[in-house]
């Protein structure tokens, strides 16, 4: 279909979704995750389009209504990068069944409510009773080889993040919305996350639950863990197992912690910018601190990339101090602890291996350690590296869009 399309032309679009929000109206193709937000007139437009009005008709209403013309190649032009228009022999995709969405209107029915609730209770009790059920820092030594540690918690980690992540593909496909799991990346951290672009199809009110269910996840895990750490505790076993539950409900913990850095787009931080209604807050406040600095150095700042609503730029006044200090800490931290970590554990590795009489269990300590660490920034380095080529094909901000979860 050519742009400068004659006026009696009908546009084909594709099966699209449109939700209020706030004055407007996010418009939608849930199918290959493209939305925009569209002003009221704008949207009423579309609806006509796809009712078969032709292009005439919709530019002849559009001037009676809001008393400017429509300029009709710039907006054939944005609904084709959005890919909403069908091409003339383009068929529409058949609508693809949500798989699991059975399941996940199971798992947050009433009644699923309500033994979440009950495991939590329990759990908090049973802290209350026994102190060493408590989460503490100790609990992550519960072995004396100290090989077996890391090794341990990261092939225990996978299903936790599994889990974690599930709760938040259930909390969508609960609502029929597709979603997809993926390795990220979150300044150094390495992340798990679920895709659910298609929150945006629903309205604000309902995308909530889908963004807190991982937190959700986790806080059960604890508790469960708790508890079977006190029956294991009660009835004698070997005490690596109730420790080994205890290390693992601490590193359950240490994720609903790090779900608290909001400048690191953690789930509660897409909370927050649903609450205050914003659309890109964190590539708003990023701009905004970025264009504060080169003031500083008497520079001038380059020209947006992208069009905030005010109501971002506004937020992104206080969100900035916020943002700064969120990376300043986590930087920090790296210079303070992690590097200096790193180097004490590289010179005992270092000594254990040119030992002339190094020990067999000293070797395997040294070897596992090496291996585990090589693995884990080895994955950092590659998604940071698919990452950035993936901004580059795009020519996208380094940020991870509303509907990603971790």
């Amino acid at each position: 279909m050519s742009m400068s399309a004659p006026g009696g032309t009908i546009v084909r679009l594709h099966r699209l979704t449109m939700v209020a929000e706030d004055g407007d109206v996010m418009v939608g193709r849930p199918d290959v995750g493209s939305y925009a937000l569209f002003p009221r007139a704008g949207a009423e437009a579309l609806r006509m389009l796809d009712s078969g009005t032709p292009v005439s008709g919709v530019a002849t209403w559009y001037e009676q209504t809001c008393g400017s013309p429509l300029d009709i190649d710039d907006f054939l032009a944005a609904l084709e990068s959005l890919r909403f228009i069908r091409a003339g022999d383009e068929d529409e995709p058949a609508a693809q069944p949500v798989r699991w969405q059975r399941l996940g209107r199971w798992m947050f029915s009433w009644p699923a409510w309500l033994c979440y609730i009950a495991v939590m209770v329990a759990a908090a009790v049973a802290m209350v009773r026994q102190p060493l059920l408590r989460p503490s820092y100790r609990d992550l030594f519960f072995t004396h080889y100290l090989s077996l540690i890391p090794l341990t918690l990261a092939a225990v980690q996978i299903p936790c993040m599994l889990l974690h992540e599930s709760f938040h593909a259930l909390a969508g496909r609960r609502l029929g919305l597709p979603s997809t799991l993926r390795l990220g990346r979150r300044l150094y951290f390495l992340v798990a996350e679920t895709r659910l672009d298609a929150l945006y199809s629903v309205p604000r009110r309902r995308r909530y639950l889908p963004f807190l269910a991982g937190m959700l996840a986790d806080t059960i895990l604890v508790s469960v863990l708790t508890l079977v750490a006190a029956v294991l505790k009660d009835h004698g076993v070997a005490a690596w197992m109730p420790a080994l539950c205890l290390a693992v409900a601490f590193t359950c913990v240490l994720r609903l912690i790090w779900q608290f850095m909001l400048y690191l787009e953690t789930d509660l931080y897409h909370v927050l910018s649903q609450a205050l209604r914003c659309a890109d807050l964190q590539n708003a406040t990023r701009f905004y601190v970025r264009t504060r600095f080169l003031r500083l150095l008497r520079r001038t700042p380059a020209a947006p990339d992208a069009d905030w609503s005010d109501r971002d730029r506004a937020i992104a006044r206080w969100y900035a101090p916020l943002l700064v200090a969120g990376y300043g800490f986590s930087l920090g931290s790296l210079v303070w602890a992690g590097i200096p970590t790193i180097v004490r554990f590289l010179s005992l590795i270092i000594d254990r291996l040119s030992e002339p009489q190094a020990s067999t269990v000293g070797v395997f300590d040294a070897v596992t350690f090496i291996t585990l660490s090589s693995l884990q920034w080895g994955l950092l380095a590659y998604v940071a590296v698919r990452d950035r080529r993936a901004r580059a094909r795009t020519n996208s901000p380094d940020s991870s869009p509303q509907g990603v979860l971790t």
